[in-house]
């Protein structure tokens, strides 16, 4: 980089102080202000679409790489008062979009507005727009084509550079997408498998539910295996971004030696130390099963792509052919090393913890076909068969949940997957 642009860079970009937006769905946003407070955020509070923190630059990049309950984080850059278009492009093009954004990258304008007097949001999106490519002529920026991002249709994917802009009462708020494709891409997920929970999803549900890496979790409908894999990655302190790109690193002001510092200080705690230490028992912690093949083979692959595939024992088995005593002694036996593999003493409970988690994720939707009928049995063998477990289940809330417990009252989180309105019920099977 030239000596004149790396001295703005750091004068301009580097040397200031951000506000980012984490995104979250409201019925997470408490989960994620406890693992960024976990994790050394400062926050701010919250807004539309999430939480918000604030740091250097270099905290934005932090937090793509160890957020695990956020799906994007945005840089917030700039905010100004415009209630006319003139007024907007010149107060958009003092902005150092050169200093920003690669010119050679697309760029794909996305704009809102709320009781302001720029309510055109497609005059707003082109006003932008016609900023930043000015601004990159006069700074002989290269690689600026007039038609990119123009509108909505033009540039789609995760190739673009999203840049937002929000009037709300004549104050408008640019922002910057960090990071490209959704955080819940880990780069673990090669099979996808039928209708699997999101990542950043399981991790938020398994951090409200209290899952530290205490015990044994039974995922006894893995299908992909996120919940084990996201519970297990959570217990070793692995960063969720570890295996994957940020678009942040396309940034002018990207710097590969501090991002290599960054992630080389969160791999510092990684490691099966995070485990509670067990004179005998080693690994695994978490028992999946799945009653289709395929499914069992993609989980097995994405935890193995994942990195922690001995941590989990897989096995070919229909949840209702299940019990809590079977897991148990299963998990039991997995971990002992030989010379404790027949002593029956060392096969007692408390060498893997008191607590033992319980999570199901069953069949929903139109299109996997599940009748009413399904989740009264469902329910039945849960307390049947797994008493004094640490239960959560995902249902649609369409399932009445007072006439499934029999009128008990439940702890209870409704959120939004795949288009569908989904419950998550917590309780202890007493």
């Amino acid at each position: 980089m030239d000596y004149r642009v790396e001295k703005r860079v750091k004068r301009h970009i580097l040397s200031k102080t951000y506000r980012f937006l984490g995104v979250v769905q409201p019925a997470f946003r408490e989960t994620t202000k406890k693992e960024m407070r976990m994790e050394g955020f400062s926050i701010v509070g919250e807004a539309e679409g999430g939480v918000e923190f604030e740091g250097g630059l270099e905290e934005g990049w932090r937090a793509n790489l160890v957020l695990r309950t956020v799906s994007r984080v945005y840089c917030r850059i700039d905010s100004f008062r415009a209630g006319a278009r003139e007024e907007l492009y010149r107060k958009a093009k003092t902005i150092p979009w050169e200093l920003w954004i690669d010119p050679t990258v697309p760029v794909r304008v996305e704009a809102s507005a709320h009781r302001s007097r720029i309510h055109h949001e497609g005059m707003m999106r082109e006003t932008l727009l016609e900023a930043i490519q000015d601004r990159w002529k006069e700074a002989e920026c290269t690689g600026v084509h007039r038609k990119i991002g123009m509108s909505e249709g033009e540039v789609k994917g995760e190739d673009s550079q999203r840049v937002l802009i929000h009037s709300e009462g004549n104050r408008c708020t640019i922002s910057l997408d960090m990071s490209g494709e959704g955080l819940y891409r880990r780069g673990y997920r090669s099979l996808p498998g039928e209708a699997p929970i999101r990542e950043d999803l399981a991790a938020s549900l398994l951090w409200e539910w209290g899952w530290k890496g205490e015990g044994i979790l039974c995922d006894p409908m893995t299908g992909s295996g996120t919940f084990s894999i996201e519970a297990i990655q959570m217990s070793l302190r692995i960063p969720p971004g570890r295996n994957r790109a940020f678009r942040f690193q396309t940034w002018p002001s990207f710097r590969e030696g501090r991002w290599n510092f960054i992630k080389k200080q969160a791999l510092v705690k990684t490691g099966p130390g995070n485990f509670p230490p067990s004179p005998v028992v080693r690994s695994p912690l978490c028992f999946a099963s799945d009653w289709k093949p395929e499914a069992l083979t993609i989980a097995r692959v994405n935890s193995r792509t994942s990195g922690v595939e001995d941590y989990i024992l897989f096995e070919l088995k229909d949840f209702f052919s299940l019990d809590g005593a079977y897991v148990v002694s299963r998990i039991q036996s997995a971990g002992m090393e030989p010379e404790h593999a027949g002593n029956s003493e060392d096969r007692d409970s408390s060498r893997i913890g008191e607590n033992r988690f319980l999570v199901l994720n069953p069949p929903y939707g139109k299109r996997l076909g599940v009748e009413g009928s399904y989740y009264h049995r469902l329910w039945e063998h849960i307390r049947k068969g797994f008493p004094h477990w640490k239960v959560l289940l995902l249902l649609p809330v369409s399932v009445d949940v007072s006439d499934l417990a029999g009128g008990r009252v439940l702890r209870r989180i409704v959120f939004r997957h795949g288009g569908l309105r989904i419950q998550a019920l917590f309780f202890e099977n007493d």
